[in-house]
Parts: C-alpha cells; sequence; structure tokens
C-alpha cells in the first residue's frame, strides 16, 4: 500500500528511541518514477538521523533502489550484515548489496527487533549470528 508499508529490522537498539534500522518501501520496489524507485531500502539511526535528515543533508546515500526488485505482495529473501562499522543489504541472495553505508553511531550491540510503520508484515526464517 503506498505510502502505508513499511517493514524493517531494528538493531543495536538502547530503547525505542535509540536504535538503528533497516527497513524496505515495498510500495517502491517496481516503481516506474526513478526518485521513487531509489527509495526502496533505507537505514536509519534514530534519534539523530531519522529518514528526512539524511535525504534532506545527504539524499541518495542511505536509501537506494532494491536489485534484483521482487514483487512488493510477493515474500523476498533479506541478509543483512552488520560488521566493523559497515552495514550491507542483500536481496533475493545477490551477491551485490542493494545497500552499502557506514553506520551513524559506535553501538556495536543492543536489542533488536522486528520495525514497521503503517501495515503488518510478515517475517518468516528469521536467523540472527
Amino acid at each position: 500500500v503506498f505510502q502505508k508499508s513499511f517493514i524493517g529490522i531494528a538493531f543495536h537498539g538502547v530503547d525505542t528511541i535509540t536504535y538503528d534500522a533497516i527497513y524496505f518501501r515495498p510500495f517502491n520496489f517496481l516503481a516506474a518514477d526513478p526518485v521513487r524507485k531509489i527509495h526502496a531500502v533505507q537505514y536509519i539511526s534514530e534519534p539523530d538521523f531519522p529518514w528526512h535528515r539524511l535525504r534532506e543533508e545527504q539524499n541518495g546515500k542511505y536509501e537506494k533502489e532494491v536489485y534484483p526488485a521482487p514483487s512488493p505482495n510477493d515474500w523476498f529473501h533479506v541478509r543483512i550484515e552488520v560488521r566493523d562499522g559497515q552495514v550491507g543489504v542483500y536481496v533475493s541472495d545477490s551477491l551485490t548489496p542493494s545497500l552499502s553505508v557506514h553506520k551513524l553511531n559506535v553501538r556495536k550491540d543492543g536489542m533488536i527487533g522486528i520495525w514497521n510503520t503503517g501495515l503488518n508484515g510478515d517475517f518468516a526464517n528469521l536467523v540472527i549470528r
């Protein structure tokens, strides 16, 4: 659903206000508009670096197109790697990350959780290593 389907994983959480997250906007996966298409996967670091600040100050760096683009209504596989201050997001078993960025804080541990706004989403086979 346009502007209502946001789903992802929060990590390195201190509480419900301070955390990092990778999230997806499935309604943009197959968008014809190239601007919407590059808003398909995003990294945020709340509360200091919310999506709107990152888009205003570093547009296109912390959000990218998902490749290969899955159907927004189907299951899709994601691997999120967080190591050595880097975050990489791999979709559908791709060897090339859809998103690769430097973390915006120095936290190396903390809570992990399912992140969403708007509509509910489903997760399966979640593995944390």
